[in-house]
């Protein structure tokens, strides 16, 4: 493997030697000057930096602070004949790994030190590289958990719903906690219903797109953003689908999931008004039938309280024998029984329908 390095050192001979002693492993650049090194530093990019601390224009703490601002700075070294505990302290500050007296320069031993620092380094950004990838692989497990988390809420919620109209703001309430910008067609029924939000009918643009698509056998349809996810009975349509490959794909998974309990809970609620209508139309068969019924009782009362005046009337107007009196008194008695025994009938039958008629009522609610 080659090495870019640069050598800034004003000492010609030095500059020249420290070159040597990096050898073939390295591409060389060298500076006499902090002018050369920061032109240098403007068109290349180095993996190790030799430098010196006094320059004629400058010094070496000057551009290490440049090298170490780098996005992906280089290996910096000191070559310095300075005692100044200051200055090794200044260098070391502005991210200098070592710090080599020039008085005690010996070539194999600072070309150790060169390749160690730049195994340190490499290690150094393989660990960077290792927790940047294991964050991004937490962050993007816990934006999973929390899209499937939120969804599964969402059709816990969708599947309660007990009208059209909770359904619409449990849906919308879902795609508004996910950024969604979406328009939803259901069938109701007896009809294609098309929604912008929970209060509004959607555009007559995004009503056509619906009858284009839900024309199509295809759950997942998709027109650059826009995304339309559908089943039987229901259809959403998605205007601002993310455009990162990741997120978009949770949110396809998660849709396609939504859109399948919410159309099983479109099912649901036309299945129960039909259901409501039938009930509906029974209870009122049976209202008029206890009408009825309460009518016929009402005439058998009154003709048993006519008969029995009648009776009365007949008795008191007939020259009968005691014997005779009793016999007629007998079946009388007998043909007004028949009559109370008819009333009670129908009073038992109005009661039943009473019962019938209060589980239907519940039925309705």
């Amino acid at each position: 493997m080659t090495y870019k390095a640069l050598i800034a050192e004003d000492d010609v001979c030095l500059n020249e030697l420290i070159a040597m002693t990096l050898g073939d492993s390295f591409q060389v650049e060298s500076a006499f000057s902090v002018h050369q090194a920061e032109q240098l530093n403007e068109s290349h990019s180095f993996d190790v930096v030799i430098l010196d601390y006094t320059f004629p224009d400058g010094n070496g703490v000057e551009l290490a602070k440049q090298f170490s601002q780098q996005q992906d700075p280089p290996v910096i070294l000191f070559l310095s004949g300075s005692d100044e505990l200051d200055v090794k302290m200044a260098a070391f500050d502005c991210g200098a790994c070592d710090w080599i007296d020039k008085k005690e320069f010996a070539p194999a031993l600072f070309n150790l030190k060169v390749m160690r620092a730049l195994k340190n380094r490499h290690e150094f950004k393989s660990l960077k590289q290792a927790e940047s990838e294991s964050n991004q692989l937490v962050f993007s497990a816990m934006s999973d958990s929390f899209v499937w988390g939120s969804a599964a809420r969402a059709i816990q919620d969708c599947l309660s719903c007990e009208s059209f109209d909770e359904l619409l703001v449990s849906l919308f309430g879902f795609m508004q906690s996910l950024e969604l910008n979406v328009a939803v067609a259901i069938n109701e029924n007896t009809r294609l219903s098309y929604w912008d939000n929970p209060a509004l009918e959607a555009s007559g643009i995004e009503q056509d797109l619906f009858k284009l698509v839900m024309q199509n056998d295809k759950r997942i349809v998709v027109a650059g953003r826009r995304s339309f996810f559908q089943d039987s009975d229901i259809c959403i349509l998605v205007k601002n689908m993310p455009l990162d490959e990741v997120k978009l794909g949770q949110f396809n998974d998660v849709l396609a999931a939504y859109i399948e309990c919410a159309n099983h809970q479109v099912n649901v609620l036309n299945q129960n008004y039909v259901k409501r209508l039938y009930f509906k139309k029974v209870s009122n068969e049976l209202a008029n039938l206890k009408k009825k019924m309460s009518n016929f009782n009402s005439e058998t009362q009154e003709i048993q309280t006519k008969q029995s005046l009648a009776f009365f009337e007949i008795f008191s107007q007939l020259e009968l024998t005691n014997d005779e009196e009793e016999k007629l008194t007998h079946v009388t008695d007998e043909t007004l029984l028949k009559f109370e025994h008819l009333a009670n009938s129908h009073h038992q039958l109005i009661t039943s329908l009473n019962e019938v008629m209060e589980d239907f009522q519940r039925q309705l609610k």
